[in-house]
């Protein structure tokens, strides 16, 4: 039988409810009974991992081991968290799982190296929360390997990421208004000028505006790579 996928949303519903589609859309499926069996737990009661992470506020941890028990109760094979940000906390909710919690920074590092060969010295522009960015969990991957990670900061990070994933219009609300779009998108020429080699979109909102076609220079979906991961994954039969 295939393996069962668990995926805790909530971080936004938006990107969950994404990546189900894309894992629905690249499975090997042709008939009802051929598809991944999922289950998603879109627990709105996570609170904000960035707030934590950079502020020190409510911890999302309690929220996310409880996600993680329900995935157990489940008997989930695979889990997966559809916030990148979150990843923050994996450390403390592996142990916790009963199976295997995937890991896209793994899957990341994996795919830049089949892209470039060596790291040494590869210049990559990072376009993630200030959580994520403040966790530091791309740049521990990628620095032991010699790459050098890129990021905007400081009133850019907030002009041009958190401001629109966060406004009323912005990307989490699922509006995506055009200024929102606008000002998403100049990341990536703000990351060229600090000597981007290659663009992560690492944060699972990033696929609800960028894509290969809109950034024009070599970019990773992280979450969309991760999607592939666990189709793979999950078609190794048990």
């Amino acid at each position: 039988m295939k393996k069962k996928l668990g995926i805790i949303g909530g971080m936004g519903s938006h990107a969950a409810s994404w990546l189900f589609k894309k894992i629905t859309d690249l499975s090997y499926a042709e008939k009802d009974q051929e598809f991944i069996e999922v289950f998603l737990h879109n627990n709105t009661a996570i609170p904000d991992r960035t707030r934590a992470i950079v502020y020190n506020e409510a911890s999302p941890l309690p929220e996310l081991l409880r996600s993680v028990r329900i995935l157990n109760n489940n008997e989930v094979d695979v889990a997966v968290m559809a916030c990148l940000t979150a990843y923050h906390f994996k450390p403390s909710l592996a142990p916790v799982f009963n199976g295997h919690f995937a890991d896209p920074i793994e899957f990341t590092v994996e795919r830049l190296q089949e892209m470039f060969g060596s790291l040494d010295g590869l210049s990559v522009g990072v376009v993630a929360t200030t959580g994520t960015l403040r966790s530091r969990i791309f740049q521990k991957a990628l620095e032991p390997l010699g790459a050098k990670v890129v990021c905007l900061e400081g009133d850019d990070q907030e002009r041009y990421f958190m401001g629109p994933i966060y406004k009323p219009d912005g990307v989490k609300s699922g509006k995506k208004s055009p200024e929102a779009v606008r000002l998403f998108l100049h990341q990536i020429p703000l990351l060229q000028e600090k000597g981007a080699d290659v663009i992560l979109g690492a944060c699972s909102e990033v696929p609800l505006v960028l894509n290969e076609g809109n950034v024009k220079m070599p970019y990773v979906d992280v979450f969309g790579l991760l999607a592939q991961k666990l189709v793979d994954t999950c078609y190794e039969y048990i």
